[in-house]
């Protein structure tokens, strides 16, 4: 006996398209593709210098600098939430140090 599997058709942009559900998932035992490139990059980080490194490469130019405040507003989170008092007077200071 052969199974028929019914393929729904749904209007999206650009037309109908099928559908087909979801698929098995990732095997069980086997590394979540996220941990993988977090730990290559780490790994690349360690063997490049680590922090002194990464210090060097942002204080070499002012490009490497831009880079690297476009790679910081990346990782810090888009909204946080807060309960509780907020000072509006409070200012936030950065200061580059150069050290050599």
């Amino acid at each position: 006996m052969t199974e028929v599997v019914k393929k729904t058709t749904k209007k999206q942009k650009g037309g109908y398209r099928s559908i087909q559900g979801a698929g098995p998932g990732r095997p069980k035992g086997s590394q979540n593709k996220f941990t993988s490139l977090k730990d290559t990059f780490l790994e690349a980080f360690k063997k490049t210098g680590g922090t002194q490194g990464l210090v060097d490469f942002i204080n070499e130019s002012k490009r490497n600098r831009a880079m690297f405040y476009g790679w910081i507003t990346k990782m810090l989170p888009s909204n946080i939430d807060h309960t509780g008092e907020i000072k509006t007077d409070s200012k936030l200071t950065i200061k580059v140090i150069k050290t050599k």
